[in-house]
C-alpha cells in the first residue's frame, strides 16, 4: 500500500511539472505576487514600478535575448522595459526606454508558476543565498531584497500567460475604422470637421498621455488635436491644435475585436454602457456626437489597427524604399524626376514593391496595399549597398539646410537608402524651405543671381569650399 502511495504522489509530480508554465518568447504574462494573486506588477508610467488591481498597464511582453532563462521585460501599455536592479537591497526597480537582460527562474519550492526575477547584472541570479532580486515593497512597489527561495515569500512571483485586449499605447500608432464598414477611417483633410473615408496618409492617429488613464488624440499628418465633444447629438467633432483630454473605452465584449468607444473626458457619462455622448459615422462622412451603448449603437464604435511608428529626421525629410507594396500614413510621399539642376517632386498615395520616394513630416507607418501610383518617371534609386562614383547625391543636412549631397566617391550607401544620381556638376540639391516639390540644384557662382556671404556674414565675390550664404539660405560647396 506504502508503495503505491509513493508512485501515485511521484506521478502526480511527473504532471504537475508537466503541466508547469513555460516561458514562450515575444508572449504576454501577468505578473502578481506570491503572498497575493490578486496584486499586479503594473508599469504607470512613473519611474518606479507599481503593484496594485489589474488593469491595462498589467501586460508584459517577455522578449527572449538569446540567452539562457533571460528576457527583456517591456510593458504593452507603455513600451518601456524594467530596468537594472541595483546589487544592494531596498532600492526601487524602475522603467525606461532600453532593453535590459532579466533572468527569469523557475521557483516550485514556492508554487505552481513561481518565478524568481532579477537583471542579469547580479552575481547570483539563481535565488539561492545571497541572490538580489524583485521584492513586494510595503507602499506597492518594486523593490530589491533577498530572494532565496523557500524563504523569503514575498520576492516570487506567479506568472500567467495571457492574450491581451488591445492596449492604447503612447509608443505605437493607430487607424481608426468604422465598426460598420472597416473600409471607412477617420482622418484629418486639414478641414475644421474630423473627417472620413478612404485609407489615406491622413488617416494615422497617436495617443497621447493626458493622465487619470485619459488621452489626447492627436493626428500625425496634421499634428492637430481631435476637439471637446457637444453634449447633445449630431454635432460635428472639430479639430484644432489645443489637447482636449479623452476616455477611450475598450468595448471589445459588446462590438467586436479591438472595437472601442471615444468621448472627451469633460462628458458626465463616459461608460458606454447607456446614453453616453460618445462619436459617430454621419452619412455625409463626417464624425459627429451621437448617444452611444455598446451592443446597440454600432456606429458609434470604431475598430483600432495598432502600427509601429517609424521616424522622420528631426528636419523632416527621410527617404524610403518599399520592399512590398505598400501606402505611406502620417507623412507626404514623393517620387522624383532628375531634370539638369532641378528635381522635380509629385506627390504620391502608395508605393510599389522596389522603388524610393521622399518622405516629409516627423512620423509614418505603412500598411500593405497594392499600389496604383506610376513610378515609370522616378529617379530616385533605392540603395542595394553600393559604392558611390560621385554622381549619387544622398540625404543629409550640413549647417542646418536640408537636401541631398554629393556623396565621395568610394562612399557606401547603405542598403534600404535612396539616392538620386545626377551627371550636371550640381553641387547640392536643396529644398526651397517648405516646399517639398522645389527641390533646385548649385552649381558654381556663375549661375547665381543672388548675393552670396560667407558665415561670418562677409560678401563674397564667389562661392568657397565651406558653408555658403545664398539668397538666405545655407549651402555647402
Amino acid at each position: 500500500m506504502k508503495k503505491s502511495l509513493l508512485l501515485l504522489f511521484a506521478a502526480f509530480c511527473a504532471a504537475q511539472t508537466m503541466f508547469a508554465l513555460t516561458i514562450e518568447d515575444g508572449q504576454y504574462y501577468t505578473i502578481s505576487n506570491r503572498n497575493d494573486v490578486n496584486l499586479y506588477v503594473k508599469d504607470t508610467g512613473v519611474d518606479v514600478i507599481q503593484l496594485g488591481g489589474f488593469d491595462d498597464a498589467c501586460y508584459w511582453q517577455f522578449i527572449a535575448t538569446g540567452n539562457a532563462g533571460c528576457y527583456y521585460l517591456k510593458n504593452k501599455k507603455t513600451g518601456r522595459y524594467a530596468q537594472q536592479c541595483s546589487t544592494t537591497t531596498e532600492v526601487n526597480v524602475t522603467m525606461g526606454t532600453a532593453p535590459v537582460e532579466y533572468r527569469v527562474k523557475e521557483c516550485s519550492v514556492e508554487g505552481t508558476d513561481m518565478f524568481g526575477i532579477t537583471s542579469t547584472n547580479e552575481s547570483n541570479t539563481e535565488f539561492t543565498s545571497g541572490c538580489v532580486g524583485w521584492n513586494w515593497k510595503g507602499d506597492n512597489t518594486v523593490q530589491t531584497f533577498a530572494a532565496a527561495e523557500g524563504t523569503n515569500h514575498r520576492s516570487f512571483w506567479k506568472l500567467t500567460l495571457v492574450t491581451p485586449p488591445m492596449v492604447i499605447s503612447t509608443s505605437k500608432v493607430y487607424t481608426m475604422s468604422n465598426r460598420n464598414d472597416n473600409n471607412v477611417y477617420i482622418k484629418d483633410n486639414g478641414g475644421n470637421e474630423l473627417a472620413m473615408g478612404g485609407l489615406d496618409n491622413a488617416s494615422l492617429w497617436q495617443f497621447e498621455e493626458a493622465g487619470s488613464g485619459q488621452y489626447y488624440v492627436k493626428n500625425v499628418l496634421t499634428g492637430r488635436y481631435a476637439q471637446a465633444c457637444a453634449t447633445s447629438a449630431e454635432v460635428a467633432i472639430t479639430m484644432g491644435f489645443t489637447p482636449v483630454a479623452y476616455v477611450i473605452v475598450n468595448c471589445s465584449d459588446q462590438e467586436g475585436k479591438d472595437c472601442f468607444g471615444l468621448t472627451s473626458a469633460d462628458m458626465s457619462n463616459t461608460a458606454f454602457t447607456d446614453g453616453c455622448i460618445g462619436w459617430n459615422w454621419r452619412n455625409d462622412n463626417i464624425v459627429q456626437t451621437f448617444a452611444a451603448k455598446a451592443g446597440q449603437n454600432h456606429r458609434s464604435f470604431w475598430k483600432f489597427t495598432e502600427l509601429e511608428p517609424q521616424s522622420i529626421t528631426a528636419a523632416g525629410y527621410a527617404t524610403y524604399c518599399a520592399t512590398e507594396d505598400v501606402a505611406i500614413l502620417g507623412a507626404q510621399a514623393f517620387k522624383g524626376k532628375v531634370s539638369g539642376s532641378y528635381v522635380s517632386l509629385a506627390e504620391v498615395s502608395d508605393v510599389p514593391a522596389g522603388e524610393a520616394v521622399i518622405l516629409k513630416g516627423n512620423l509614418f507607418a505603412t500598411v500593405a496595399k497594392t499600389a496604383t501610383s506610376d513610378f515609370s518617371d522616378n529617379d530616385l534609386e533605392a540603395s542595394t549597398g553600393i559604392t558611390a562614383d560621385g554622381s549619387q547625391y544622398i540625404l543629409a543636412q550640413v549647417g542646418g539646410e536640408t537636401g541631398f549631397y554629393q556623396a565621395a566617391t568610394g562612399t557606401t550607401i547603405p542598403a534600404g537608402k535612396a539616392y538620386i544620381t545626377s551627371s550636371a556638376g550640381v553641387k547640392v540639391f536643396y529644398f526651397d524651405g517648405d516646399n517639398a516639390t522645389d527641390i533646385k540644384g548649385l552649381k558654381d557662382s556663375k549661375d547665381l543671381n543672388d548675393a552670396i556671404y560667407n558665415l561670418a556674414g562677409q560678401r563674397i565675390q564667389k562661392v568657397q569650399k565651406s558653408i555658403n550664404i545664398v539668397g538666405g539660405k545655407k549651402v555647402l560647396y
